[in-house]
């Protein structure tokens, strides 16, 4: 069974896959994110992104972005499902804290139509992957909010600004939604505007599927009392959508959190989520921002380690990876920066938060965003923050570059934003240009780009064991084998922004059903 994530509108795509192993958590597989629009209109983006979809950007525009899969500690690299992290965490191991449960509230029928991520019924036959596609279906959700999707099986889960709702695919009715206080943000519309995405993490818990979100609650003071904003780690049975527990993410002193706090789950691994939460210090000037990332054990409820000034943003493999902060840092429309510089690359140990590696350069700016396949990639601005920036591909458990990668296969995807098909292709796509790297060896496999008369560059849409789907102005979508580049096939309709083996997900929630 696998699990898809896809941003609405902006499409960050995560594609996930369930382990069922024992109490320990899940993998979530990170892909890329892509820009683009339904039919020949799409934008082309910045460099790092294609066509800047995924995870992040207007409407139509984003692609979709490496997919996490909470996995577990059995699961080896290489496998179709990974560890996530997607998907972003992590560090230091500072003075554990405890977290404070919390009860919950869930609308709809405790019971309500079982979503069918379990299991997707007699009459529901998976093609791995599909190459061909039926009618569509639309979910019944609201297609003009933001949200951010992942697919088990055929049930999606949107988490939207105020909560988490699931559907069924086959049919496009909600089968449940969870709600949060009132004065409550999930983080989709500030993740909207920084082109990133957090969707709902799915983690294997005592035979159980759990759907993991953050979030902050803002409570208005009264009298003498002040306001306060809360962050929030909640854990949804992702069967039932009965809200399993909810546990408060403490601040430091001399921190807050504040409207745009973001609260994001990075990713879940063995028994651990991680979180990531901006705040600002009570004595700045309003601009200042930092980021406190906690690691929390799934089975106690409770912060096992915090890392203050660290903004986790991808999980892998055990090792999270962010950037480490100065105390004048700032986030702009995209990335972290700093005007006298002092921002580090960091990778730190999902378990306790002890560092395991660091870059040793100043930087200026930086966005670290998960690729999958054991690889994350970095724009960096060294030197100066107004200076072009650099798009590195590393590897997340080193921080270096990954093994076997050349200088020509480098070149070939600089600038480009990469997509894992959870199989053993890394895609990337840049304007007029699209390549595929063999994710064990990472040599170049093929390469496309406007400059072959003989072939038309398609618009990357999404890829997925061992299939690339996309779209050529004038003629229609096509399917490209990930290994060779050749095409495999068309098909008549879908934008597509996920696809599993039960079907594709439209930027505009249709799904379309997998017939071949």
């Amino acid at each position: 069974m696998l699990l898809v994530t896809v941003r609405h509108r902006c499409y960050p795509l995560a594609l996930m896959s369930a382990v069922d192993v024992s109490d320990h958590g899940v993998a979530k597989v990170a892909g890329a994110r892509i820009p683009g629009a339904r039919g020949d209109q799409h934008q082309t983006h910045p460099r790092r992104h294609p066509l800047n979809t995924s995870d992040r950007h207007v409407v139509h525009g984003l692609g979709c972005r490496g997919v996490d899969v909470v996995e577990a500690m059995a699961v080896k690299r290489g496998t179709p499902v990974r560890v996530a992290h997607r998907p972003a965490a992590s560090l230091v191991l500072a003075a554990a804290a405890t977290m404070t449960l919390l009860t919950g509230c869930s609308s709809g029928s405790p019971e309500g139509g079982k979503p069918s991520g379990q299991g997707a019924g007699p009459s529901t036959k998976a093609y791995d992957p599909p190459r061909k596609f039926g009618k569509g279906v639309k979910l019944s959700a609201d297609e003009n909010a933001n949200a951010e999707v992942a697919l088990r099986g055929t049930t999606a889960y949107l988490l939207n600004d105020d909560g988490l709702e699931a559907y069924n695919t086959r049919t496009g009715s909600k089968l449940w939604t969870v709600s949060g206080p009132d004065g409550m943000s999930t983080g989709v519309e500030e993740r909207f505007r920084l082109k990133d995405d957090a969707p709902p993490v799915l983690a294997q818990q005592s035979g159980r599927t759990l759907a993991l979100f953050a979030y902050q609650a803002y409570t208005p003071g009264s009298g003498t009392t002040a306001d306060v904003s809360s962050a929030h780690l909640r854990a949804v049975d992702a069967d039932t959508g009965k809200v399993s527990w909810t546990a408060e993410l403490p601040v430091p002193a001399g921190e807050s959190f504040v409207d745009d706090s973001t609260p994001t789950v990075v990713g879940a691994e063995s028994g651990t989520a991680v979180v990531t939460v901006r705040t600002t210090p009570e004595d700045g000037n309003g601009e200042t921002r930092s980021a406190i990332t906690y690691g929390v054990d799934l089975n106690s409820h409770q912060v096992n380690w915090r890392q203050d000034d660290f903004g986790a943003a991808a999980l892998e493999s055990g090792t999270v990876v962010g950037a480490q902060l100065p105390d004048a840092a700032q986030i702009d429309s995209e990335r972290w920066f700093a005007d006298d510089g002092g921002i580090g690359i960091v990778g730190r140990s999902a378990s306790d938060g002890a560092v395991r590696w660091k870059d040793s350069r100043n930087l200026y700016g930086l966005k670290i965003e998960r690729v999958g396949a054991g690889l994350f990639s970095a724009e960096v601005n060294v030197e100066f923050k107004e200076n072009p920036s650099d798009f590195e591909l590393l590897d997340t458990g080193t921080g270096k570059l990954p093994s076997g990668m050349t200088k020509d296969s480098s070149a070939a995807i600089s600038g480009l934003g990469c997509v894992y098909d959870q199989r053993s292709v890394v895609v990337c796509e840049g304007e007029g240009s699209l390549a595929a790297l063999d994710a064990r060896t990472h040599k170049v496999l093929w390469r496309m780009s406007d400059d072959d008369p003989a072939r038309k560059v398609p618009t990357f849409l999404t890829t997925w064991h061992g299939a690339v789907y996309g779209h050529v102005a004038g003629n229609g979508y096509v399917i490209l084998d990930a290994s060779t580049g050749k095409d495999r096939g068309t098909y008549d309709e879908g934008f597509l922004r996920a696809v599993n083996e039960y079907g594709g997900l439209d930027q505009d929630l249709t799904v379309y059903p997998a017939t071949g």
